[in-house]
């Protein structure tokens, strides 16, 4: 009796497997009916099972793709009782429709399954990590910056070179050498200054802010005669130098390089060449300018500068300059109570004679000689001081050298011993003159003209 329940109750459970089962009811019956592609590959990409199963559930479910996934759900598909295993992912990124995904989600939480999240997350790449790097190579870019300077002065330096040469192939060796010996000497005598500054116009502005000293800018021009003139006949005079040194920092380029074509547009310094003017390197202004024709004598070059040296300083505030460029020094007010204050004890300490270092006196400039009045025998000299500035004094056509170097060290506040004179037409120191300091002034020769005066150092 045992047995035979036993085997009643095993074809009772089969038998009701076989009718809960509605693909083995009612697949026979839809198995003639035409399921699209699409349908399949949605209902794959929504289930991960295989194409004969989703298109199964499309069947039994007459077409209907919402049906058929709700179906493929309750029957516990998900679970793996459709058959086979399930692609690790779906088959791409929005292909379900939010409706289908929100209703199979819904019909899987009703059947107490975990479908996980049917849309696939969007990957998010990682984060860059953070680096340092150079857009420019300071070093690189300093190195090209000097070559291109280099090449910018070497191809004004052939531009403004007076004699070139000419080719010498069908000329002896001899008469070759000899041509070129000439050509050199001529380019040496028509070359420019030595004291030309070789730095960029703005390094040259910097040092003369720090030297407090005007820029002195000549632009040539290869082409004109004048512009080798200014190198031959003025730059080269021992007065100009000396001027320029004292007061100047002298700055030459030609109208073809890279920096005088921007200092002539910059400047507006027209057509007219060779171009010269002074420049206030504190707000880079031209001061002055002239055309370089008119400073084709030495002697007028002179007398140029010298103008300008008496109607400008660089002790004086710019022309033109915000008065927010140099600060207002009040005056300050005495802290409260130092009028009561008082010095004791500065007798009882003061040190012993032998104590104190003896230095030698300092020799005292002289004191100024009396100037003769206007008329009768009288000789007029203008000294030009260190500062620039210009003094012009009376003396008796009897006065000997000495009194001009007295009044030279009075003007100057220097002692005597350390001041020398030297007049600029012809160039000649007067301690040299014949005669020496007791040399009358009528056969010094320095009647109206102009002497200079420089200080050595003690």
């Amino acid at each position: 009796v045992g047995r035979g329940a036993r085997r009643h109750r095993s074809r009772t459970a089969r038998a009701g497997a076989r009718a809960e089962d509605p693909r083995r009811r009612w697949g026979p019956l839809l198995a003639g009916m035409t399921v699209s592609d699409d349908d399949v590959a949605m209902f794959v990409s929504m289930t991960s099972c295989g194409a004969d199963e989703a298109r199964g559930y499309l069947e039994m479910a007459g077409g209907n793709l919402q049906q058929a996934v709700s179906l493929f759900f309750e029957m516990g598909g998900a679970a793996g009782g459709g058959g086979g295993a399930p692609p690790p992912a779906p088959a791409g990124p929005g292909v379900i429709d939010s409706d289908v995904a929100a209703e199979v989600a819904a019909a899987a939480a009703a059947a107490g399954i975990d479908t996980g999240p049917l849309q696939p997350k969007e990957e998010v790449r990682a984060p860059i990590e953070a680096f340092q790097d150079q857009i420019i190579n300071p070093e690189q870019e300093r190195a090209r910056m000097q070559e291109a300077i280099q090449a910018d002065s070497a191809a004004m330096n052939r531009r403004m070179t007076f004699d070139r040469g000419e080719d010498g192939a069908g000329a002896g060796a001899g008469e070759a050498d000899l041509a070129k010996k000439g050509s050199q000497a001529i380019n040496q005598l028509f070359a420019a200054p030595e004291y030309n500054e070789s730095d960029t116009y703005y390094q040259v502005i910097e040092k003369a802010k720090q030297e407090s000293k005007w820029i002195l800018v000549n632009i040539q021009q290869a082409e004109v005669f004048a512009s080798h003139a200014l190198n031959r006949d003025v730059w080269s005079d021992d007065t100009i130098k000396e001027i320029i040194s004292g007061s100047f920092l002298f700055w030459q380029r030609d109208d073809k390089s890279h920096e005088g074509t921007q200092f002539c547009q910059y400047h507006q310094c027209g057509s007219q060449l060779p171009h010269i003017c002074i420049v206030d390197p504190r707000t880079g202004r031209r001061l002055k300018s002239w055309d370089g024709r008119k400073w084709q004598e030495s002697h007028a070059a002179a007398e140029f500068l010298f103008t300008f040296l008496d109607e400008h300083s660089m002790s004086r505030s710019p022309q033109g300059m915000s008065p927010m460029g140099s600060p207002a020094m009040m005056a300050q007010q005495d802290p409260a109570g130092a009028g009561d204050i008082r010095l004791t004890g500065l007798d009882s300490g003061a040190p012993a004679a032998e104590d104190v270092e003896m230095t030698p006196a300092k020799e005292p400039p002289s004191e100024m000689p009396e100037e003769p009045p206007e008329g009768g025998d009288v000789i007029k000299v203008s000294f030009r001081l260190p500062d620039g500035k210009r003094v012009t004094r009376r003396f008796a056509g009897g006065d000997t050298v000495e009194v001009m170097f007295r009044v030279a060290s009075a003007l100057a506040q220097e002692p005597m011993s350390l001041v020398d004179l030297a007049t600029q037409y012809p160039k000649r120191s007067l301690r040299e003159v014949e005669g020496g300091l007791d040399a009358t002034l009528k056969d010094s020769q320095v009647a109206n003209n102009m002497v200079l005066v420089n200080i050595r150092s003690a």
